[in-house]
């Protein structure tokens, strides 16, 4: 047989092994060295394909895909630095334990270390950021080779699904010629599963447990929930009768339920909070909120204090070092054994947590600066006019933190992403892409002008595949996040070029490239008015938002001013 069979039998049961450990789309970066496996999964009938040209867009978009559905999404691209431009969405994607299933193209060994053109080295590229890393041989098509390459691609992709979830790398050397026999049928008749771990509590560990159930404690949560994970943990706040506390992500606020003691200004109340309000048991669900008083709060806590630390992941991502006991199991598997024990409600408790949370509710809402027009009046309105069953993808620097520190409970159910797994601002755009094209429902995306900057690129599979997200662009020119932090005592001339970091971009222009709506509104009736008539017809628009950097932070200082005062006139 001539290399060309070859390579496809091989390459054919590869995909097969994919398909067969469920993975059913892949996102494809074109290249000359990945043709063969480009062409054979755009033509498989059981692979829905995403063409994008951009790699770091391209695995951003991936990254979206499997936010959605937490299902694992391929991403394949060719030899060199094609691979390399993947890699700080493999980073977020081990972060953040989402199954990315990463194929690399290569140069067959004979043209490693020669000076080949576009030959680098693959090997472990992503280090260990990826869960696991399998160099593939040079195609053959033996059975035995060919049942090694099902089973590396099979056992790779259950790996990637496996807790904690995560990126995978299969790195495929291959020889020319390059185009596949499209004659060829794949041969391998293989099924494969596999059965996750039953993570149910003893009975053992939840008698072990029960008597810290019967103290004053409070709920922490971290990470991206699902909505249907936020109603369990709002719940069981409500059985204990402890507040919870979470950001955005958590989707605690947009969970359409009345029941628990969220607490949605954090950033607001926790600075504020005496001694009265300290904790006898506290646990955590996953990483940290955005929000860094609760860190500092958390930090100060008594010694005394038992710490419960629930991660269904088993990963312990606990930067207090805090933890008392390690419960390995999912949040629903940990609220119905504990829900089963004779609790009783600490009513006192949770009325003086109420108590707190509904003074910043009346402050924020009596606060003028956030009846005036700029960045941070527009974010608490978007929250308020968020249509049911949508979602948002919350930027990071200032766009999750307004949206934390302007939200509210609302009985609207909506679902709020972010990529808070190492924090970066590239990619946001791709990944929203992403999201929009898993899920296609209407999708919003909250971003700065410097993380848009970042991603342009991305906007461009919005327009190539008609995407209907709204981007509300906050446009201080420079992104304002260090306003916020000591930098912002610097002079202007070492501060505006190093942090204020001014890009002097007409975004108008930008939409008008990508074929965009845009929109620049001039008031709060003005903004409702456009995202009245997003909910009822969404499309790809640019809603911009124009202030200056000095603006939310006086807005926040006078916030904060006003909270200090209300409290002591009670």
């Amino acid at each position: 047989m001539n290399n060309q069979t070859v390579m496809t039998d091989y390459l054919l049961a590869a995909i097969q092994g994919l398909k067969a450990a469920g993975a059913k789309r892949a996102v494809i970066s074109p290249g000359s060295r990945s043709t063969p496996l480009a062409l054979l999964l755009h033509r498989d009938p059981e692979i829905t394909c995403t063409v994008a040209v951009d790699e770091r867009s391209a695995a951003f978009f991936a990254l979206g895909m499997s936010k959605v559905d937490l299902q694992p999404t391929i991403l394949l691209c060719t030899s060199g630095t094609a691979a390399a431009n993947y890699y700080p969405a493999v980073c977020e994607a081990e972060a953040t334990n989402l199954p990315l299933i990463v194929l690399t193209a290569d140069r067959p060994p004979e043209l490693r270390g020669v000076g080949a053109p576009q030959a680098m080295d693959q090997q472990n590229l992503y280090a260990s950021h990826v869960k696991k890393m399998v160099e593939m041989t040079v195609p053959e098509n033996d059975p035995a080779l060919l049942r090694y390459s099902f089973w590396q691609a099979a056992t790779c992709t259950i790996e990637a699904q496996k807790q904690p979830k995560g990126p995978v790398q299969i790195n495929f050397p291959l020889r020319e010629p390059l185009l596949p026999d499209f004659s060829r049928q794949c041969s391998m008749q293989q099924d494969v599963s596999y059965l996750a771990p039953q993570q149910e509590l003893s009975a053992e560990m939840i008698t072990q447990l029960a008597p810290y159930f019967d103290k004053k404690g409070i709920l922490i949560a971290g990470e991206s929930l699902t909505i249907e994970e936020a109603q369990q943990l709002l719940a069981f706040s409500e059985k204990l009768g402890w507040p919870i506390v979470g950001d955005p992500l958590t989707n605690l606020a947009t969970a359409g339920t009345k029941v628990g003691t969220f607490i949605s200004q954090a950033d607001l109340v926790f600075p504020q909070l005496t001694s009265a309000f300290q904790p006898e048991v506290v646990v955590r669900f996953g990483r940290l909120p955005v929000t860094k008083n609760v860190l500092l709060w958390l930090n100060k806590a008594a010694d005394t204090t038992t710490w419960l630390f629930v991660d269904p992941s088993g990963q312990w991502q606990d930067q207090l070092h805090r933890a008392n006991y390690l419960i390995e199991a999912a949040i629903s598997a940990f609220v119905a054994a504990i829900t089963q024990l004779p609790i009783v409600k600490h009513t006192a408790w949770q009325q003086q947590w109420q108590a707190l949370q509904a003074r910043a509710d009346q402050v924020i809402a009596a606060s003028p600066q956030l009846q005036q027009w700029d960045e941070s009046s527009a974010v608490r309105l978007l929250q308020q006019c968020l249509p049911k069953e949508a979602q948002i993808l919350l930027a990071n620097s200032n766009a999750i933190r307004f949206f934390d520190r302007y939200g509210s409970k609302t009985s609207s159910t909506y679902r709020v992403y972010g990529n808070r797994g190492v924090n970066g601002i590239d990619g946001l755009v791709s990944t929203v892409a992403g999201i929009a094209s898993a899920s296609q429902k209407p999708t919003y995306l909250l971003i700065g002008d410097l993380a848009l900057y970042h991603d342009m690129n991305g906007l461009q599979l919005l327009r190539q595949y008609q995407l209907p997200v709204t981007i509300i662009l906050l446009n201080n020119n420079g992104g304002g996040i260090f306003s916020f932090l000591s930098q912002n005592t610097l002079e202007p001339n070492d501060f505006v070029p190093l942090f204020g970091t001014p890009l002097y971009l007409e975004f108008q222009k930008v939409a008008a490239l990508y074929e965009a709506d845009w929109h620049t509104p001039t008031s709060l009736l003005e903004f409702q008015t456009i995202l009245t008539e997003t909910s009822q017809q969404p499309r790809f628009q640019i809603i911009e938002v124009k202030g200056e950097q000095k603006d939310p932070v006086n807005t926040w200082q006078a916030l904060q001013q006003q909270f200090s005062e209300a409290g002591a006139q009670q």
